[in-house]
């Protein structure tokens, strides 16, 4: 759907009034603009909710994860989201929720649409990066009042890009504990919060009646143990043909091919490949798992990783099995971490037998939804508007 440009108008909101000053240069003099802006809109009895553009790295309609999540909150509060699709179409801006919009011609948007959008609004501007390489083309492209760079993944080869992001943002974001500790180590005197992942209750997981087919209430089939994410470098294929010729399991992988192909399993007999699935379809898929899966590999991405899918797992009750991952331990008694892969085949096999505590496990995904994580976001950037 192609839509004409938002109307951008101040939000008559509750407000704290903040003071700004002059003579200032360099990231000071956008920062006293900033403020001037903020404090012109409270003098009318309004307050400015901010414009936000997100470079291109993923496509909105590709696997809903992080960044759609925390960006289709912040619109939810009242910001405008333009949120730019990695891959190229030549159409117009398309509404996809109250706030967003989707672009799918970066390059286009940015010669043809966004100087009257700019010229158009006295509206505070920020760049939301998850991509180090995106930073500085952004801050010259965009001119925005702030940049926060959310690393919520620890690619080698994406190092070589983090010193030029990090000096050109005001804040970064985290999502797990070893990214924090590694980043204030190398960056010490950055604005750094450590935001984690968290669940959607959108996906209606924590409710009874989400659907699906699990050995419990159907007792005349096969357990199922299943995955769903994108069948990545890191994903442990022979731990889960190991669990597969167990006999006493079939394993269902939900998701994308992601730098790699489902060739290596996709032969064995046990394991069923579903691939990419609608995200509103996900309820249901996990819901007719027996017990959830993390079967990653020990890397430095797995790492620095905080599973989206632990949540959501956990959101439905489901027993959660993981191998040996920081963010998994530091989940406590909702899911059980395994050292190696026979101590990983043993837990699966022994949650099919005595599932546990599933509302436990419902109530830690409820005490950690996206609202919570978005909220956490919204008191940095309330921060960096109001120059504090």
């Amino acid at each position: 759907m192609k839509t004409s440009m938002p109307n951008l108008l101040y939000r008559p909101v509750g407000v704290r009034i903040v003071s700004y000053s002059q003579g200032m240069t360099g990231k000071g003099e956008r920062l006293a603009v900033l403020r001037k802006r903020i404090y012109e809109s409270v003098s009318k009895g309004a307050v400015a909710m901010s414009i936000v553009v997100y470079p291109p790295t993923l496509d909105w309609s590709w696997m809903k994860q992080r960044p759609q999540q925390l960006l289709g909150g912040l619109a939810r509060s009242g910001r405008t989201v333009y949120y730019c699709n990695k891959t190229r179409a030549d159409r117009g801006m398309e509404r996809v929720e109250p706030n967003v919009y989707v672009v799918h011609h970066y390059e286009k948007w940015l010669r043809d649409d966004w100087p009257r959008i700019r010229a158009g609004s006295r509206l505070p501007v920020g760049v939301w990066c998850s991509m180090p390489m995106s930073g500085p083309s952004a801050k010259r492209d965009i001119e925005p009042d702030w940049i926060v760079y959310d690393c919520a993944d620890d690619f080698g080869e994406w190092h070589r890009f983090e010193r030029d992001m990090v000096s050109v943002s005001d804040a970064v974001v985290c999502s797990s504990e070893r990214l924090y500790d590694r980043l204030s180590s190398t960056y010490p005197h950055i604005r750094l919060k450590l935001v984690r992942n968290g669940y959607d209750p959108a996906m209606r997981l924590h409710v009874e009646s989400a659907g699906g087919d699990a050995a419990e209430t159907n007792p005349g089939r096969t357990p199922r143990a299943g995955f769903v994410g994108a069948w990545a470098p890191w994903i442990d294929d022979l731990l889960l043909r190991k669990l597969a010729r167990t006999g006493e399991v079939e394993v269902v992988l939900v998701g994308p091919e992601f730098g790699r192909t489902y060739d290596t399993v996709r032969r064995e007999k046990r394991i069923r490949i579903e691939g990419l699935v609608p995200h509103a379809d996900l309820n249901r898929h996990i819901a007719g798992f027996d017990v959830c899966l993390i079967p990653f590999k020990r890397t430095s991405v797995t790492l620095a990783a905080n599973p989206v899918k632990a949540y959501e797992y956990l959101a439905a009750g489901k027993p959660v099995v993981s191998t040996d991952l920081p963010e998994c331990r530091r989940m406590g008694d909702v899911v059980d971490v395994a050292v190696d892969h026979e101590s990983f085949i043993g837990a699966v096999l022994e949650r099919l037998k005595r599932p546990g505590d599933a509302a436990a496990r419902t109530r830690y995904a409820l005490a950690r939804t996206w609202d919570h994580r978005c909220r956490e976001v919204e008191e940095l950037l309330a921060e960096l508007e109001s120059g504090r």
